[in-house]
Order: C-alpha cells, then sequence, then structure tokens
C-alpha cells in the first residue's frame, strides 16, 4: 500500500512537467464579414477604410493602402511578435487574410500559427464593426 502511495504521489508531483504544452496552436481564420448583416447603416467605401484604419488603432494594428480596396495591416505585440494581415474591402463587406508572422509558430504545411493569432483578428474584426454601427 505504500508503494502504491508514494507511486501515485511521484506521479501527481511530475505531471506540471509533462502536461504543460508549448503555446497552442490553432488553424488560421480568415475573417469574413458582410456589413449589412452586423450593421443597419450603409457605409461608403472610404468608412469602411477608414474604420478599418482608425478603429483598431488603439490595439496597435497600422496600415497602407495598397490599391483601391486592399490594404496591408500590421501588429507588432512586446516587441516580440509580428502579424501582417491582407484586407480586402467594399462598401458592403471585408475580409482579413493571413499574410505574414514573425515569431508566431507559423506552420504552412498544417495551417497553424500561434493560438493568439485569430484572438487578435476576431478583436479587429469587432472594432471595425463596432466603429461602423
Amino acid at each position: 500500500m505504500k508503494f502504491l502511495t508514494y507511486a501515485f504521489l511521484a506521479a501527481f508531483a511530475l505531471q506540471p512537467l509533462t502536461a504543460v504544452p508549448a503555446a497552442a496552436l490553432e488553424t488560421i481564420q480568415t475573417s469574413y464579414v458582410n456589413l449589412s448583416e452586423v450593421t443597419s447603416k450603409n457605409p461608403t467605401t472610404r468608412q469602411v477604410e477608414n474604420a478599418l484604419k482608425t478603429c483598431s488603432s488603439a490595439r496597435g494594428w497600422e496600415f497602407s493602402r495598397v490599391a483601391t480596396g486592399k490594404l496591408i495591416g500590421q501588429l507588432r505585440v512586446r516587441g516580440k511578435h509580428y502579424v501582417e494581415v491582407d484586407v480586402e474591402y467594399s462598401k458592403s463587406a471585408f475580409k482579413i487574410s493571413y499574410r505574414d508572422s514573425r515569431n508566431m509558430k507559423y506552420d504552412s504545411e498544417n495551417n497553424t500559427i500561434h493560438r493568439r493569432y485569430n484572438s487578435w483578428i476576431e478583436n479587429l474584426t469587432n472594432d471595425v464593426i463596432f466603429c461602423l454601427k
């Protein structure tokens, strides 16, 4: 009986060392929003662009216009993580897609990335929707 007790205690004591995974990876999500489903307003293409650029700036997003209806967004987090996204937009919708990253454990074969990426994209999406309401 003592042996079982010691074995259980040893296994229990070692569990945190073996059960703590590295940063969880998730499948990369693309965010697509049909604006008629989230707002009763009819924004112009310029208003959608301005919402993307301004409503997300408090979270550190920076955008560059590369063509009509297309932006590239960049996010730097704590000088450690870097994310770049393509944004296609019109007066009726916008789509945010993965472009590039650094220090985010991106795996192109499995289409996975550090779990925080998807939450940053979700926050960006929600910020833009909030500004357009």
